[in-house]
């Protein structure tokens, strides 16, 4: 009888548990519900967890606490495995196209995830964790690339350390549309044999409007995200140990682990971002071309940023450096910059490049001309000049002069300045690429003799733009034009950037940007919809961020 009895009270018990367990997960169930209108979704098949954010600057301390404190909350009230993981919208803000991702797996293995969504590309990447030895238990990421609007659906590969599948779990979620991402309006193919490189699109400064976001397109066009940002633009994004580095206001820098959080800001006081920035690898430092605020000219400062400690200092002052060329400037009619100020914006330096560990090219649109500068932070100096016209001539600057090789147009209006070192060619010979505006205006400069670049356009028209590429050798102080291509035609902004064999573009005046394979043929073009334009379009891979550096096919 007792016996009965005891058995009756144990069944009684896990009556009891189960009817318990039942209810826990229906109130949580009711919750996630409840929070649908907080996050980005429309409808999911798997639970989806939230965050509450009550600070509304991404890129505040605030903001990132507020997730880590309820990630780790959100962790630590349930056992989360990979048959039943915690998944979270875009916890900290900074990719709306993402999902944080844990859960603990019983055997080391890694992971390789795939996304689609109707009518784009697939992604599939082996995610990137942080084990030496490349498998873990702990599996924590930031599943990017899904489409903002559209059904996605995405899937989770386990794999051991013999590369033997484990079991794949599939998800679907369809996200809210996002009427801030510009559209795709035409999508051309070329002529090219090459295929497309892997990565995504980032469509940096769109329309100069109030949403000064970066917007991430795959090869068919569609948009797989943005990362919100304050104001301003980013001109472009590192990836230092790491970690995806951009700027998010004019005076403002952000570093975000491969989860998408905030780990540090950097403040640049009184020097406002423009035009470019890059990173000098064995200084730990960032270089930017700035507007000092204290000066009245605008668009001719070189400072570097300490990554570790924030220490800012000037390197170069261009107004200085070329007092007499400062001199020969004007302000435009109407008494105002391009910028509605009264800076003069004599010189326009709109990117950069370092050469060696000490020496850098920088690109001046206003004088159509390349500027080496030796010793960059340490007494630098004018090493030499690339200009195809009369400026200089009778000046001090005309002995810098390199001396060009072949009958050719030089570059007017260029953008994105870049080096390209070949093991091929001797000591002091070296590449330099850029996007040729070929565009002839310079409001400040009113004798510059455009008559010496035939077929130079104006600012609403001309035939075409180029990717153009010399040849430089310093030892013979010459230069020589050794590759062009047309691209679209752009008086202003744009550039062109190598992602492995290929060469991308951007045209902003035509709202349009691309790829072309290394010997100049198109492979595909995309239309934008905008008032304005975009300044660049860049294509990233983010290999060492969110992915390893291997791709699975």
């Amino acid at each position: 009888m007792k016996r009965k009895a005891l058995w009756i009270s144990i069944i009684g018990i896990l009556l009891i548990g189960f009817v318990c367990l039942f209810c826990y997960r229906h109130y949580i169930r009711q919750k996630q519900i409840e929070q649908k209108k907080h996050t980005g979704l429309v409808s999911e098949d798997f639970p989806v967890q939230d965050i509450k954010h009550q600070s509304k600057n991404i890129y505040e301390d605030a903001y990132q606490t507020e997730a880590d404190n309820q990630l780790q909350n959100m962790r630590n009230n349930n056992s989360y495995t990979i048959e039943d993981p915690l998944v979270v919208w875009n916890p900290y803000g900074t990719n709306t196209g993402s999902f944080y991702y844990y859960g603990v797996s019983e055997q080391d293995s890694y992971v390789v995830c795939e996304v689609t969504c109707n009518n784009g590309s697939v992604i599939k990447h082996r995610l990137k964790n942080d084990s030496d030895s490349g498998v873990t238990k702990t599996h924590e990421y930031l599943i990017t690339g899904l489409a903002p609007g559209l059904e996605n659906h995405f899937s989770l590969a386990f794999y051991d350390a013999g590369n033997n599948l484990i079991h794949t779990y599939q998800y679907t979620v369809t996200l809210k549309k996002d009427k801030q991402i510009p559209a795709i309006t035409k999508v051309e193919k070329g002529n090219s044999k090459s295929s497309l490189t892997d990565g995504l699109f980032a469509v940096l400064g769109h329309d100069k409007s109030k949403a000064k976001n970066i917007y991430y397109y795959d090869n068919n066009g569609i948009c797989r995200g943005k990362t919100p940002l304050n104001d301003y633009r980013t001109d472009r994004i590192l990836t230092i140990d790491g970690k995806l580095v951009y700027s998010y206001s004019l005076t403002d820098i952000a570093f975000v682990n491969r989860l998408g959080k905030v780990e540090k800001t950097l403040s640049l006081g009184k020097y406002e971002l423009h035009h470019d920035f890059m990173y000098d690898e064995k200084r730990n430092e960032l270089l930017c071309l700035v507007n000092d605020t204290d000066k009245d000219t605008i668009e001719d400062v070189l400072i570097s940023v300490n990554i570790e400690t924030g220490k800012i200092k000037k390197l170069v002052d261009f107004e200085k450096m070329m007092k007499s060329m400062r001199k020969r400037s004007v302000q435009r009619k109407g008494g105002k910059n391009t910028y509605g100020g009264t800076e003069l914006d004599w010189l326009h330096l709109n990117s950069l490049d370092m050469i060696n560990d000490k020496d850098a090219v920088f690109s001046s649109r206003e004088e159509s001309v390349i500027i080496k500068i030796n010793n960059i932070y340490e007494n630098p100096s004018i090493d030499y000049l690339i200009h195809s016209g009369s400026l200089y001539k009778g000046t001090k600057y005309e002995k810098l002069l390199l001396k060009q090789k072949g009958n050719f147009v030089g570059h007017a209006g260029q953008h994105t300045i870049t080096v390209e070192h070949d093991a091929s060619l001797p000591n002091g010979q070296y590449y330099l690429f850029m996007y040729n505006n070929n565009f002839g205006s310079a409001k400040t400069l009113p004798q510059f003799d455009w008559s010496l670049y035939p077929g130079v356009g104006t600012y609403r028209k001309g035939t075409a733009s180029y990717f153009c590429k010399y040849l430089v050798d310093e030892n013979q102080k010459t230069y020589e034009l050794v590759q062009q291509f047309s691209v679209p035609y752009s008086s202003v902004v744009s550039g062109v950037n190598y992602i492995g064999n290929n060469i991308t573009f951007s045209s902003g005046m035509d709202h349009t940007y691309g790829e072309y394979d290394k010997q100049g043929n198109m492979i595909c073009t995309y239309t934008y919809a905008a008032k304005r334009y975009a300044y660049r379009v860049i294509k990233y891979d983010f290999t060492d961020v969110y992915y390893e550096k291997e791709t699975i096919q």
